[in-house]
C-alpha cells in the first residue's frame, strides 16, 4: 500500500506520527485496540485530527478498521511476513542492481555502519542496530536516484520494523557476514553480485522469522 497524502494541518501530523512510531516500535503491540479519545488528550487535539490520521495509517497497512468495533493495530503474522519480503525480495535487489557506483566515501560509511552495528550487537543495543540497519539498507538504495522506488521501499520498511525487533533476538551477529558481502560487492562496482547478496540476506532473514510463526 502507498501512503496516502496527509492533510497539512500539522495536528494531524502530529497523531500520524505519534501512533506510527508506537506501532513500529512495537509500544503498540499487534492486535491493540486505538481510542481515539486517549490519542487525542495524548496528542492535545480533537477527535477530527484523530481520524483522519486512523485513515493514513489504514492506507499504510499499520491499523485496521473493524465494523462496529474500532480501529486496531495490524497483527503479524507467517503470511503478511512472507507477502512483505516477497516484494522486498523483488524491488530492493533489483534497486542495488541499478544503483549508481559508490565511491570511496560511500564505502567507508558503509563500512562504519557495520563496525557501529557490531559494536551494538555486542552491548545488546537493539534500537541501535535496527537504527544503523536502516541507515545502511538505505544508504545503498539512495544510490538508485529513484523517487518511486525510495517511495515503495520506505512504505515497505515501515512493516519490517516490527519484523526486526524479533530477527534482532534470532540475529546475534545483526546479519553482519551477509551485510559484508554486500560491501564487498559494491566496493569492487560488482552491483549484480551485490543484488544477489542481498538476496541472500532477506531471504535468511525471513526464513528465521517465518520459523517462529510455525512453532
Amino acid at each position: 500500500m502507498l501512503k496516502q497524502p496527509v492533510s497539512t494541518d500539522s495536528s494531524v501530523a502530529k497523531v500520524l506520527a505519534y501512533a506510527r512510531d508506537r506501532i513500529i516500535s512495537g509500544e503498540f503491540e499487534p492486535g491493540t485496540k486505538l481510542l481515539p479519545k486517549v490519542l487525542a488528550e495524548n496528542c492535545q487535539t480533537s477527535l477530527i485530527p484523530v481520524r483522519e490520521a486512523f485513515r493514513a495509517l489504514e492506507s499504510e497497512g499499520l491499523v485496521t478498521f473493524i465494523h462496529n468495533r474500532g480501529v486496531w493495530v495490524s497483527p503479524l503474522s507467517f503470511e503478511d511476513l512472507n507477502d512483505l519480503y516477497s516484494v522486498r525480495f523483488l524491488i530492493e535487489s533489483d534497486t542495488v542492481k541499478v544503483s549508481e557506483p559508490f565511491t570511496r566515501v560511500e564505502i567507508e560509511q558503509l563500512e562504519k555502519y557495520l563496525k557501529e552495528a557490531r559494536r551494538a550487537a555486542k552491548n545488546g543495543h537493539e534500537a541501535k542496530i535496527i537504527s544503523l540497519n536502516r541507515s545502511f539498507h538505505f544508504l545503498i538504495y539512495e544510490k538508485a536516484k529513484s523517487p518511486w522506488r525510495m517511495n515503495l521501499i520506505e512504505n515497505l520498511w515501515s512493516h519490517t520494523e516490527r519484523y526486526q525487533r524479533l530477527s534482532v533476538h534470532l540475529r546475534h551477529d545483526a546479519a553482519d557476514d551477509e551485510h559484508q558481502a554486500i560491501v564487498d560487492c559494491l566496493a569492487s562496482g560488482d552491483h549484480n553480485g551485490a543484488s544477489k547478496a542481498l538476496q541472500i540476506h532477506l531471504d535468511t532473514t525471513a526464513k528465521l522469522l517465518a520459523a517462529t510463526y510455525k512453532k
